[in-house]
């Protein structure tokens, strides 16, 4: 009898453990199906964050761009007519130095009265620059944006950036982020009644723009400060030239 409560007692036991076995197994199986479960919500939700935020930055950063590009923007820059006293004979040339000088200006931040160069300074000013060209090139020649950098990095210390095949929105990135602009034309593409019978090379230091055009700086005209010229006469102007100077849609700044 006694023999028989024991075996009795030995296959409870084995029983029971076996089946503590199988619910420990059970239990750690439970267990790795929920972490599993778990692995794949994180898994699921970052991909889904990924995705999901990659629009957002590509929107901020259009939305930053098109903040930093207003759709009007005028600088304040010097102006200064490019023959003072009406001097023609000595300045019929002196664009270039007239489009220089009042980036000069504009550089050094110089304030003048009324915004006009003194006819004495900017006469001194350009006859000085004439001399140095005169000097160092043996005359005084039209100047393309190239050459007129160069004479900018030479006579200034200036660092000249020309960008060709230039759009408008290429003016107005450069404008607004605070560099007047100098392109090159012809006088009679510009359809300005005071410039004279003959169309000659020039150059136009641009300030502004708004959607219809871009507010000038024109050194060759009595109406030249802040003078706004339409975009499509701008190009038709910067196109003319490119016969004469074989130039193409080109634009000039400086920097310190």
């Amino acid at each position: 009898m006694e023999n028989s409560r024991k075996i009795q007692i030995k296959r409870t036991l084995k029983w029971l453990t076996a089946y503590l076995s199988v619910l420990l197994i059970v239990a750690a199986g439970y267990q790795g199906y929920r972490y599993w479960q778990a692995s794949k919500v994180a898994i699921a939700s970052i991909e889904s964050e990924t995705v999901y935020n990659a629009p957002d930055v590509a929107e901020t950063t259009a939305v930053k761009a098109a903040a930093t590009v207003p759709s009007t923007y005028n600088l304040t820059v010097p102006y200064a007519g490019q023959a003072p006293f009406s001097n023609w004979t000595v300045h019929a040339e002196s664009c270039e130095e007239a489009a220089l000088y009042m980036y000069r200006g504009y550089l050094d931040n110089i304030s003048y009265p009324n915004g006009r160069v003194p006819e004495a300074e900017a006469d001194t000013a350009f006859r000085a620059m004439k001399q140095w060209q005169i000097n160092s090139y043996g005359s005084e020649p039209d100047l393309t944006m190239t050459a007129l950098g160069d004479l900018a990095k030479s006579y200034y210390g200036y660092t000249p950036t020309v960008t060709k095949n230039i759009t408008a929105d290429d003016i107005k990135e450069a404008i607004a982020a605070g560099h007047p602009v100098i392109v090159p034309v012809m006088t009679h593409s510009l359809e300005n009644s005071m410039y004279g019978p003959v169309t000659v090379y020039h150059v136009v230091l641009i300030k502004g723009y708004d959607e219809t055009g871009v507010f000038t700086n024109d050194a060759g005209v009595g109406n030249g400060p802040n003078h706004h010229y339409d975009w499509n006469v701008l190009w038709q102007a910067i196109d003319a030239q490119t016969a004469k100077m074989n130039q193409g849609r080109e634009m000039l700044y400086l920097v310190r």
